[in-house]
């Protein structure tokens, strides 16, 4: 009888063991439970307080260890098709270790997981088929857990890693479950990252491209009047107030309007301008002359052109040029005329170069006039829509990428003009001299411009070209050379870009088919608003400097660039220049 009780009274002790064994895991589960609650929640906050992928990325991987107990952590980001893991860090110590590991599709986990887009779980990691045998063994994991990271579109940025979870417990359904909410706040803040990226970006950009068209605004090449078409001036650069022989605070104060310099009879031409602007579906006018009449009697001659900035089609800027002494020696050639039949030919030749350098101004203008306006009032109608937009930040993006493309395009117009002005006055352009590989470069280059232009350029020649160049400068070249071909070209044929190895010396040439140049338009076509007569016929709109930049940035290089051009075998610039490039003294 006692030996009954003895056992009955053990088995009762164990089982309130059991019992007591029973509610310390409960109560464990449910505390850990809370701390992964806790931790979800101030992952949602700290994640988006993030400002940087870098830190973000940093941030989600101790919270993902913390939250499953995993002792190391690793993430990677989707480049170029691959998945490169760029750091590890590990729980204790709190250390991180700069990583740079490559994953091609399907190969190792993270191939795996950038392949299909899935989660992936091994809790036996030296047998599992997809872990690469080196790697487990180097890095010593023996369980792992993989999720690919995703933005709002759905499109895979990277993923993140956890290896071996404490006490060699296996990683469960119920940690994936936990993992893909974290993922869930992580995608979300690094969307916002990128905008906010973006959009920093767009206004350093903007700030960038108006310092540069203000650097235009200043150079005095130009007169530059932003007005309206009720006689109003509202802002002016140096060059167009010391042509009235005003200041510019007297103009900025309204104490000068341009109708009241412009005599009754001249007015007409400025109210035809204005019915032109009006009716044209750029809202720009063909250039004109006007004269002004000055407070001191002084008469100013002028060639302008302008064109609409705003949707109310009333505030415009116009670029102006002062042709007074044009116009002087004009009458004074046209005078001498009547004298002699010498100094008649002298005058005609003079009075010809005078008229055609006037032609070469007025097509420069009409140019100028159109094609800047239009990036200017495209970036301007998409930057008055961003704040119109303020909960579609994809929205917003685009249109931060429309701003950007068109103040661009603006940018390379003012840079263009400035640097052939430079090339004009025989200071050559500046260059940054540099190692790198020339075929890469074109082939870049030649990829963009298909994008535009289609499948129309054939690069062939040397395989790899190291060397000294100007990369910038090359891609001028590139673009300029072939985009003269496309334009001029015929449009059935391809372009063939060739690199030619010659010594220390590389020849750079873009060929097309078409129309020849003829040879008397050949020798001056590098010169400054030079254009030929078949393009001036072709109703093509053109600068004119295009070449001009080409022959600038070769002989920076210390090369040089000719064309040859006959029916039978089509048109070829050839610019031929040292393999190892020396900047200018």
């Amino acid at each position: 009888m006692a030996t009954q009780e003895t056992w009955s009274g053990k088995r009762q002790e164990a089982s309130h063991r059991e019992q007591g064994h029973e509610q310390r895991r409960l109560v464990e589960a449910l505390e850990r439970r809370d701390r992964q609650l806790e931790l979800l929640t101030l992952a949602a906050q700290d994640l988006n307080s993030s400002l940087h992928d870098l830190d973000l990325m940093r941030r989600l991987v101790w919270t993902a260890m913390e939250l499953v107990e995993a002792e190391e952590g690793v993430w990677g980001r989707v480049m170029d098709g691959r998945m490169v893991i760029k750091e590890s860090l590990w729980r204790e110590g709190r250390v991180v270790e700069p990583r740079h590991v490559v994953f091609e599709p399907g190969v190792g986990v993270a191939g795996h997981v950038l392949a299909t887009g899935k989660p992936y779980i091994t809790n036996d990691a030296p047998h599992d088929p997809h872990v690469l045998r080196q790697l487990q063994r180097t890095r010593g994991f023996y369980n792992l857990i993989d999720l690919p990271i995703f933005n709002r579109t759905g499109e895979l940025l990277g993923c993140f890693e956890l290896h071996n979870k404490k006490d060699r417990q296996p990683f469960t359904q119920e940690d994936l479950r936990l993992l893909e909410a974290l993922r869930a706040f992580a995608g979300v803040a690094l969307e916002n990252v990128r905008l906010q990226d973006a959009v920093q970006s767009e206004r350093k950009r903007l700030a960038e491209s108006e310092q540069k068209f203000r650097r235009l605004f200043e150079s005095n090449l130009i007169g530059i009047v932003f007005g309206d078409t009720q006689g109003g001036l509202h802002d002016v650069n140096g060059y167009y107030a010391r042509l009235l022989g005003v200041s510019r605070e007297e103009i900025l104060a309204g104490k000068v309007r341009w109708d009241a310099l412009t005599p009754p009879e001249e007015l007409e031409k400025d109210r035809a301008a204005t019915k032109e602007m009006l009716e044209s579906p750029q809202g720009v006018c063909t250039p004109y002359e006007k004269r002004y009449v000055l407070p001191d009697g002084r008469v100013v001659w002028v060639l302008l052109g302008c064109a609409f900035i705003d949707e109310e089609r009333v505030k415009n800027v116009a670029f102006v040029l002062d042709i007074t002494q044009a116009k002087e020696s004009e009458e004074l050639f046209a005078r001498f005329l009547n004298s002699e039949q010498l100094a008649r030919e002298d005058a005609e030749t003079t009075l010809a170069q005078l008229r055609l350098e006037r032609n070469l101004r007025e097509q420069f203008v009409s140019a100028l006039s159109h094609d800047l306006r239009t990036p200017l009032t495209a970036a301007k109608m998409s930057a008055q829509l961003i704040p119109r937009q303020p909960n579609l930040p994809d929205k917003v993006y685009s249109l931060a990428a429309r701003v950007r493309q068109n103040i661009d395009r603006a940018d390379q117009m003012i840079t263009d003009l400035l640097d052939a002005n430079r090339i004009r006055a025989g200071q050559g352009l500046p260059i940054d001299v540099a190692p790198g590989e020339l075929r890469q470069v074109v082939a870049d280059t030649l990829e963009e411009l298909s994008s535009v232009h289609g499948e129309r350029f054939h690069l062939r020649g040397e395989t790899q070209l190291e060397g000294a160049w100007d990369v910038r400068a090359m891609r001028r070249i590139v673009e300029n050379l072939c985009g003269n071909a496309i334009k001029y070209g015929d449009p059935t044929r391809q372009v063939t870009v060739s690199l030619v190895l010659e010594g220390d010396e590389v020849e750079l040439s873009v060929h097309n088919w078409g129309n020849p140049i003829a040879p008397e338009d050949q020798e001056p076509l590098f010169q400054y608003f030079a254009r030929t007569k078949s393009a001036e016929t072709s109703g093509k709109r053109g600068w004119g400097i295009g070449l001009t930049l080409v022959k600038g940035v070769a002989e920076a290089h210390g090369g040089s660039v000719r064309v040859e051009s006959t029916s039978e075998k089509g048109t070829t610039f050839r610019v031929r220049l040292p393999r190892w490039a020396k900047p200018p003294a």
